[in-house]
């Protein structure tokens, strides 16, 4: 056993840290803002027969900026206890190094296999390369489960500098990055520059089919919350090496996977996955619920995604 500095176990990372199709969990909410704890068990129990590679709590998707700190280790405890052998992803980056960390461990102690670490953002011109170079380090040094990078430029406005993933990946406890913001030249560069075990995730589902040819090994998706089989059937396809089929179904794909992030947000999201049978619950204010004229629209972007799948 080889320990590093701070006493923690040390584990040469031989294959990457993901694979396939995980949904970044949607946090439910009561109509009064409360936590809604039992529906989001109850959709773990849903997703749980589907062939998926893990779950990601306390991401974008999750509302993680609007969740008290009670709230995301109640929402952590839920899901270790629900995953089964699944992979276990705890978003846990905060606006400073100390209480990334802080976090870090807490969801570590609850049975994280890895965290996920947002870029800070508050300060987005001092983000620089170095700047964030030693954030991640930082919090790297300090954790005792792997760390993922977590580019996604849309919800921080800071895009992810080129080179960046190289030099982390020769951190022990760096394991890979979730890149969101849809640039296949990034992602392809990334995916070129880094180990075989660095695992490269692509975080936006209109490029998901395209990023998995160009050597990403997991996919992030919000549209897996509310077409979870749609979703494992594109990557399914795509590893079996039937290209026109996978390629059918992210047609079918992205017109949901944009409905539900770009046009109306995470409240479309958790409407869709209502009309899919799960429980999307309520939106926590500020954010407002989807309008009901959404509702066909969505209907029918999941029948022609489902349909797809068949």
């Amino acid at each position: 056993m080889t320990l590093d500095a701070s006493g923690y176990e040390l584990t040469e990372l031989t294959e990457p840290l993901l694979r396939g199709v995980l949904p970044p969990l949607v946090t439910p909410f009561l109509p009064d803002g409360r936590l809604d704890l039992g529906s989001f068990e109850a959709n773990l129990d849903s997703f749980s027969r589907f062939d998926l590679g893990g779950y990601l709590v306390l991401g974008s998707n999750g509302e993680a900026g609007s969740v008290e700190d009670e709230e995301k280790l109640a929402l952590v405890r839920a899901a270790r206890a629900k995953a089964g052998g699944r992979t276990l992803l705890v978003g846990t980056g905060l606006e400073s190094t100390r209480a990334t960390i802080a976090l870090t461990r807490r969801a570590a102690d609850l049975g994280a296999d890895a965290v996920l670490v947002l870029t800070p953002h508050y300060y987005k011109a001092r983000m620089t390369s170095e700047a964030l170079k030693r954030h991640y380090e930082a919090v790297a040094d300090a954790a005792s489960v792997p760390v993922l990078l977590y580019s996604v430029p849309a919800f921080t406005g800071l895009v992810w500098p080129f080179g960046l993933a190289a030099d982390l990946a020769a951190h022990p406890r760096i394991g890979g990055i979730k890149e969101s913001s849809g640039d296949l030249a990034l992602l392809g560069h990334i995916v070129s520059s880094v180990p075989a075990s660095f695992a490269v995730a692509c975080g936006s589902a209109p490029v998901a089919y395209p990023a998995f040819c160009m050597g990403a090994v997991a996919a992030v998706l919000a549209v897996a919350n509310c077409a979870p089989g749609a979703a494992v059937a594109l990557h399914r396809a795509f590893v079996a090496g039937d290209h026109p089929r996978a390629r059918r179904i992210q047609e079918a794909l992205t017109p949901l996977a944009l409905a539900v992030t770009a046009r109306h947000g995470v409240a479309g999201l958790k409407m869709a996955m209502g009309i899919a049978g799960f429980r999307g619950g309520e939106v926590r204010a500020p954010l407002l619920p989807a309008s009901p004229a959404v509702r066909d629209e969505l209907r029918a972007l999941l029948e022609r995604a489902e349909a797809a799948a068949r």
